[in-house]
C-alpha cells in the first residue's frame, strides 16, 4: 500500500513537471504598442525584439507603433482589450496607476533596479510602487553656437556659470553680433528647469503637490520668474515666433540666437538639418545659491494589469531596458540616453564625449510632472509666464494666480 501511495505521489510529481513543461512551451502573443520615433530607433527595437523571440521562441512578440498613439491608448482602456506593453509618458504614469490599468512588477522581475537613474526611478513611482522602467529619457542642457560667442569675444559656458553668466553673455552677444542671445519660449517645461535652480520643489516628503507653496518654493517660482522676464526685457531673449522659426532649436540652427535650451533630441537634428553648425553644450547655469537644476523627461514600458501574460509581459520589459538593452541602446547612438548609469559611457563612446552635460544632468534631474487633472493648472502658469514677459503682469500676480489654481484643482 505504502509502495502504491509512494507510485501514485510520484506520478503526481512527474505530471505536474510535464503540466509546467507544456505550458513553459505553449506559444504566447504579447502586443507591444508604442508612438513611432525615427525610423533608425523603430528599426532598433525591432531588431531586440528579434533577439528577445530568439531567447523566447515561445512568445512572440506583435509590435503597433500608431500614429495619436494617446487616443488609441484611451480608447483601449475605454475598451478593456488594451495592449499587454505600451508605452507611459511620465505624465501619465499616476493617472494610469489610480485607474487600475498599470500592474507593478514583482519584487525581482526588473534586474539590477540600483543601476537605473535614481530621478527616472522616482519618476515612475506613484503613491509610493515603482511601475515601469524607463525605456530611455533625455534631459534639458544649454546649446550654444561658438562662432557668434567667438565673434563677440565671450567665452563658451561651464558648468560653472550662473544665472548672472548667462544673462551677461546672452546680452553680449546680442549687442556685439546683433543676433538673439538666447532662443526661449514661455514654455512652462523650460521655465521649471529656473524654478528648481532656485531651490523650488514640485512635491514634498509626502507627495503632495507644493508648487509655489507659501515659504521658500514661492520665492524660487518668484525670483525664477522674474530672472526668465528679465532676460526679454532686456533683448537678450527672443521667442522661436520673433525669429521666424518653428522652435527654438531651429532658430539655434539657423544661426538666430547663440544659445538656446533643449534636450538631447537637438543632436541629430542639428546634424541632420544644420551640418555646418558649430556648436557646443553646457550644463544648465546654476541658480542663486548655486543649486544645479535641469529637467528629465521619459517614457517607460508599462505593463497591463488586465493582463493574461503578466509574466511573459515583465520578461520581456526586463529584456529591453534591463544592462543588455540598456547597452545596445547605447550603442546605436540615438538621441534619447539609456536609463541606466552603467550604459552612459557607451553612450558618449557613440555619440560623442561632447555631450556628456546631457548625461551629468540625470544626476539631479528633476520631471516637471503636475497631478492628473491639473492642464487647467498648466494653462494658467503659461498664460501668467507670457504675460510677465510682455510686462503685463508681475511675477508675484503670475504665481499667485497660477498657485490659486492649483490649490482649487486640489479640492475637486
Amino acid at each position: 500500500m505504502r509502495r502504491f501511495a509512494f507510485l501514485m505521489g510520484a506520478l503526481a510529481v512527474l505530471l505536474a513537471i510535464v503540466s509546467m513543461t507544456a505550458a513553459q512551451e505553449e506559444e504566447v502573443t504579447l502586443v507591444l504598442a508604442g508612438h513611432s520615433s525615427t525610423p533608425a530607433e523603430d528599426e532598433a527595437l525591432q531588431e531586440q525584439i528579434a533577439l528577445f523571440e530568439e531567447q523566447y521562441p515561445n512568445i512572440n512578440v506583435e509590435v503597433q507603433l500608431v500614429p495619436e498613439f494617446d487616443t488609441f491608448l484611451q480608447t483601449a482602456f475605454a475598451s478593456g482589450d488594451y495592449p499587454n506593453v505600451f508605452y507611459v509618458n511620465q505624465n501619465k504614469v499616476a493617472e494610469f496607476a489610480r485607474a487600475g490599468v498599470l500592474a507593478a512588477p514583482a519584487e525581482g522581475q526588473i534586474t539590477d533596479m540600483e543601476d537605473i537613474y535614481p530621478s527616472l526611478v522616482e519618476t515612475f513611482t506613484a503613491d509610493g510602487t515603482f511601475y515601469c522602467p524607463p525605456k530611455d529619457f533625455s534631459t534639458l542642457a544649454l546649446e550654444y553656437n561658438t562662432d557668434l560667442f567667438d565673434q563677440a569675444g565671450v567665452e563658451y559656458p561651464t558648468a560653472d556659470w550662473t544665472w548672472e553668466d548667462l544673462k551677461t553673455a546672452a546680452e553680449t552677444i546680442q549687442q556685439e553680433t546683433g543676433v538673439a542671445g538666447i532662443a526661449l519660449n514661455p514654455d512652462i517645461d523650460r521655465w521649471f528647469a529656473f524654478y528648481v535652480q532656485a531651490g523650488g520643489s514640485f512635491y514634498d516628503e509626502e507627495g503632495n503637490f507644493v508648487f509655489a507653496s507659501e515659504g521658500e518654493n514661492r520665492d524660487a517660482a518668484v525670483e525664477a520668474l522674474e530672472f526668465y522676464a528679465s532676460l526679454f526685457e532686456s533683448g537678450a531673449a527672443a521667442t522661436a515666433q520673433d525669429l521666424g522659426a518653428g522652435w527654438p532649436g531651429e532658430a539655434f540652427g539657423q544661426g538666430k540666437a547663440a544659445m538656446t535650451i533643449e534636450g538631447n533630441w537637438i543632436i541629430q537634428y542639428l546634424i541632420d538639418q544644420f551640418p555646418d553648425l558649430n556648436w557646443g553644450v553646457a550644463e544648465l547655469p546654476t541658480g542663486p545659491d548655486g543649486q544645479k537644476g535641469t529637467l528629465v523627461f521619459s517614457e517607460c514600458y508599462g505593463v497591463g494589469a488586465d493582463n493574461e501574460h503578466l509574466e511573459e509581459s515583465w520578461l520581456l520589459v526586463d529584456f529591453l531596458t534591463g544592462p543588455e538593452g540598456a547597452a545596445r541602446l547605447a550603442e546605436g547612438g540615438f538621441g534619447p540616453m539609456p536609463a541606466r548609469a552603467s550604459a552612459g559611457p557607451g553612450w558618449l563612446e557613440t555619440r560623442g564625449e561632447e555631450f556628456e552635460p546631457f548625461v551629468a544632468g540625470a544626476e539631479y534631474a528633476v520631471a516637471p510632472i503636475t497631478p492628473p487633472g491639473f492642464q487647467e493648472f498648466r494653462d494658467e502658469l503659461a498664460g501668467g509666464i507670457q504675460q510677465v514677459i510682455e510686462g503685463n503682469a508681475t511675477a508675484e500676480e503670475a504665481i499667485e494666480d497660477a498657485f490659486d489654481v492649483a490649490e482649487e484643482l486640489k479640492e475637486e
